[in-house]
């Protein structure tokens, strides 16, 4: 069952207890005239079968109040902050155009009721996620309540502080993919770049390995971006315009990718002494030892590009 709206507050926190077990959700007890019924899938950011493996009978829960929107969308907004993005004209023209074409006809403003998210907020606006209600007598607005959306708000805070406390996770690898391979932290879904990564090859299904987060985005299914602790730690230890040897493991058409140490570096062609040849495979080989100059270095992606400095000796 939804509630309406005006009798809570959109992403608060409210406590409720639970009433009664059943095999699809629970009845929760809010202190209103209706006890609300909850959905198995809203109960825990776990995986269960049933309501037991979450709550107990009469156990007092916090859930989230979370909106039964009509449509979202996710947009930026140039020249605009936080602040002046709220209520203001232009937040509502890009609603009312969004939810006009999403129902096919012309909505007014004063059926419609907005709610935003700020997602990012960038030197040239911000970033926000902007979702709609339509209200009228025949449709009013409504809400509902999770326990699930509770619990990943809580893990993506955790990860948050992981990240900006640089502290080493552990996650096992589920499956491995073109770009890397699939983990889970804090039970959020994260992707590992092994692009760099010497040992990706390595890399097995159901191993633990030790992690550094680089990136948390929220609004993105695979929200955590990670790199292999040695390569977080050796990516510490460059500086632009620093000299270094390595040895050629890959060769592609557009450079060669150097093993610099727990990670691989790309010479780019642009960036190559030789300049008379169609592929880089006429002028290198595997296992080429190179000394390199570092010329680009993005330790937020784990990217490290060189020049060429000739042959080490």
């Amino acid at each position: 069952m939804s509630f309406s709206l005006d009798s809570f507050q959109l992403d608060g926190i409210i406590t409720g207890k639970i009433i009664k077990l059943e095999p699809t959700g629970v009845l929760v007890d809010f202190d209103t005239d209706e006890l609300a019924f909850v959905p198995l899938v809203e109960l825990s950011f776990a995986e269960i079968q049933s309501p037991e493996e979450a709550l107990q009978l009469n156990e007092i829960r916090e859930f989230l109040v979370v909106g039964n929107y009509d449509g979202e969308h996710d947009i930026f907004f140039s020249h605009c902050s936080p602040e002046t993005l709220k209520d203001s004209h232009r937040l509502y023209e890009v609603a009312l155009d969004l939810a006009s074409k999403k129902c096919g006809h012309p909505i007014s403003r004063e059926y419609l009721i907005v709610h935003t998210k700020i997602r990012a907020v960038h030197g040239g606006g911000v970033s926000a996620r902007i979702q709609w209600f339509l209200c009228s007598q025949e449709h009013p607005p409504t809400v509902s309540f999770s326990i699930r959306k509770l619990e990943m708000r809580t893990a993506w805070e955790r990860v948050r502080q992981l990240q900006a406390e640089d502290v080493t996770v552990y996650g096992k690898i589920l499956k491995k993919i073109r770009q890397g391979a699939i983990v889970k932290i804090e039970g959020l879904q994260g992707l590992i770049r092994t692009y760099v990564d010497k040992h990706r090859e390595e890399l097995v299904v159901g191993e633990e390995l030790p992690l550094k987060i680089i990136k948390v985005e929220e609004e993105f299914n695979n929200g955590l971006l990670l790199i292999h602790r040695s390569v977080s730690i050796r990516l510490r230890q460059l500086q632009v315009g620093q000299v270094v040897s390595g040895t050629i493991r890959r060769i592609k058409d557009y450079g060669v990718f150097v093993d610099i140490g727990d990670l691989y570096a790309l010479l780019p062609t642009s960036k190559m002494i030789f300049s008379s040849f169609d592929h880089p495979n006429q002028a290198f080989k595997v296992n080429d030892y190179l000394k390199v100059m570092i010329i680009k270095l993005d330790a937020e992606n784990g990217r490290v590009v060189l020049e060429n400095c000739g042959s080490a000796a």
